[in-house]
């Protein structure tokens, strides 16, 4: 028992820190990925130079699944 004891408040604590870290760093939703995407294409735009997107879409548009999209 005296082993299974600290086992078990270790493993609680444990716990506690991820969930703390998860609300702290990973809970940052759905437009920050958004923003890094639109980011990264445009860099990529100025470098190399493709053609502008064909269909442009509106921030609300893009928090939704392109699969999930009315056309």
């Amino acid at each position: 028992m005296k082993i299974v004891a600290p086992s078990i408040l270790v493993m609680g604590v444990t716990l506690a820190v991820v969930i703390v870290f998860w609300a702290w760093f990973a809970h940052i939703g759905p437009s920050f990925s958004d923003d890094v995407l639109r980011e990264q294409q445009r860099i990529l735009r100025e470098q190399y130079g493709p053609p502008p997107p064909t269909e442009e879409i509106t921030p609300e548009e893009a928090q939704i699944l392109p699969s999930l999209r009315r056309k």
